[in-house]
């Protein structure tokens, strides 16, 4: 294995246990609320602080991440992680457990900003969606174990497990981190050439960099706002068994994986703005079919939500590779660390504006769920001549 691979590879292992460590909290509400004796609100306040945390230092980290080795960064970063995590897993009561998720967001927040920054860095734009769709597997892998092995973990042991679990794995991940990250310092003098404030003024300068900002946002909006919502309204709405909703993640996750590299392949030979637009359009099928979707059987609901997560989730991969493009070297660290931030506050904002649109119903259904469709569509194709602004003057 060459040490590029290995090095992608690696990132893609780092993916997984932060996305994991976020994904396996979502089928265990029931069980912190119980055994923290703690509302609902609480429980979402548990959720929304890692975000938060994240985004914050996210921006704060923007005005000075690229005067430092990434290798460092990344190193640091991913040791505060796996440290927050291994204290989620051991702690007692809510009170320690949302001040670990908060400590946790500090580090995540900056990873992955940090990977996408490592990825560009070493790998040249006309390979890159390539690789970029590798470290992304990362992410789909988590969408297919998070939700199962979360529900798995409250109907079988405790929710201390999942959490000391993905500590073990990040733990070992720095074998392979410490022998295949290289030493990424070359972009560092021409970065403390300026003060900080400097260095953000000359991010948000750029028109292109301001558009791969707002791609990012539009991006979440075409998301975000509808996949909250997919689990109620498939068990109240469409008729699906509540035991059978793991199988939307798993089924669209397997799929994903599969896809992803392809998408990645096809960015590089087609360029990554045909790719994107592409998928935007076709996304848009399965989001109007889900959210307009009646009493159906379980064959029909699986394979919406695998086109869903097939053209709706691998967008990712040349989106942000043409977001990526926007920045030299010694800019990129921070401007991918205001866009993490931005990636945060989309989803946040996204799942807030879906909230909005729909209503409650008698017996727990979902009304207007099919506005919410409509307003993740419109936010996909707005975000196609977006795009287009940024993509960048040669395309391979």
């Amino acid at each position: 294995m060459n040490k590029e691979r290995a090095l992608l590879i690696t990132l893609a292992l780092i993916q997984f246990t932060h996305v994991m460590d976020f994904m396996v909290m979502m089928p265990l509400s029931t069980m912190f609320m119980r055994d923290f004796q703690i509302s609902a609100a609480s429980f979402g306040l548990v959720v929304a602080s890692y975000n938060i945390s994240a985004g914050i230092v996210s921006v704060a980290s923007a005005f000075f991440i690229d005067r430092f080795d990434r290798r460092k960064v990344m190193i640091l970063c991913f040791a505060g992680f796996t440290a927050g995590t291994l204290i989620c897993g051991l702690a007692d009561g809510y009170e320690m457990f949302l001040a670990a998720r908060i400590f946790t967001g500090l580090f995540g927040g900056v990873i992955s900003s940090t990977m996408l920054s490592i990825v560009s860095d070493v790998i040249p734009f006309e390979r890159r969606a390539t690789a970029m769709a590798v470290v992304y597997m990362g992410f789909s892998a988590a969408a297919i174990a998070g939700v199962p092995v979360g529900s798995y973990v409250a109907a079988h042991t405790h929710w201390h497990i999942p959490f000391l679990a993905i500590a073990a794995m990040a733990a070992l991940i720095f074998i392979p981190l410490i022998r295949y990250m290289p030493v990424l310092s070359g972009h560092i003098e021409e970065a403390r050439k300026r003060n900080p404030a400097a260095q953000m003024l000359e991010i948000l300068r750029s028109d292109k960099r301001l558009m791969g900002l707002l791609l990012m946002i539009l991006l979440m909006f075409g998301h975000f706002s509808i996949i909250p919502y997919i689990p109620k309204y498939l068990v109240h709405n469409v008729g699906m068994a509540e035991t059978d909703v793991p199988l939307i993640y798993l089924v669209g996750g397997l799929t994903s994986v599969v896809v992803m590299r392809v998408v990645g392949k096809l960015s590089d030979k087609f360029g990554s703005f045909i790719v994107f637009s592409t998928l935007s359009v076709l996304a848009g099928i399965p989001i109007l079919a889900i959210t307009n979707l009646s009493t159906s059987s379980l064959v029909i609901i699986l394979l919406l939500a695998a086109a869903l997560f097939t053209f709706g989730g691998s967008r990712g991969v040349p989106a942000n590779t043409l977001i990526s493009s926007t920045a030299p070297p010694h800019l990129r660290g921070g401007f991918l660390s205001l866009n993490s931030a931005m990636q945060q506050l989309g989803a946040g904002i996204a799942s807030f504006i879906g909230g909005l649109l729909i209503v409650d119903g008698p017996n727990d259904t979902v009304l207007n769920y099919s506005h919410v469709g409509y307003f993740a569509v419109a936010a996909s194709l707005v975000a196609i001549p977006v795009a287009l602004y940024i993509r960048p003057k040669v395309v391979k």
